[in-house]
């Protein structure tokens, strides 16, 4: 009996440690920089008015698609997510990434939770391979407009280990009235 083949735990890198934090970067870079294609929007603002349960769910897909699309302009980012100028200069500081154009989302599930709030399901895509798979984020109603909740893009950019000072202001309602 050879008791020295004993296995013993060791702590070395793994790639999918390594692979997590290239693609939380790589994520970051195209969320702020234009990531991912217009399949599910057409050019313009995506439609995210609604006035049911099924449009909603539409809605909030649309706002998350059209955000993370590398075909998404700046301006239009800006109008999708919640607080959306306070985020200006970090969205158009990212505006031109190269990689940012290979990014897509998809959305899985939107369950809409609360009055003017969902919690979605989603998962962004680098040239079609899913670097952020199954993420759980947020949506809130704006005046009539879902947009990506500030929690849920605050939560990106941390990721990326930068955040903008916006980030670590509480968001103290889902649809301002």
């Amino acid at each position: 009996m050879l008791e020295s083949t004993r296995q013993h735990p060791t702590r070395r890198p793994t790639p999918v440690g390594a692979a997590a934090v290239l693609g939380f970067a790589a994520v970051l870079a195209l969320v702020l920089g234009g990531c991912g294609s217009n399949d599910n929007t057409t050019s313009g603002t995506a439609p995210t008015s609604t006035t049911a349960t099924g449009d909603a769910h539409a809605a909030v897909t649309n706002a998350f698609v059209a955000f993370f699309s590398g075909d998404t302009p700046g301006a239009e980012k800006i109008t999708l997510v919640q607080n959306g100028q306070a985020f200006a200069d970090t969205i158009n500081a990212q505006a031109g990434s190269p990689m940012a154009k290979g990014t897509t989302a998809t959305v899985s599930t939107v369950d809409l939770d609360a009055p003017g709030h969902a919690t979605v399901t989603y998962t962004v895509l680098i040239d079609g391979k899913p670097v952020l798979p199954d993420q759980m984020g947020e949506a809130v109603d704006v005046d009539g407009s879902w947009k990506v909740a500030q929690t849920t893009f605050c939560a990106l950019l941390t990721l990326e280990g930068n955040p903008p000072p916006v980030c670590a202001v509480p968001t103290t309602a889902a649809a301002p009235s």
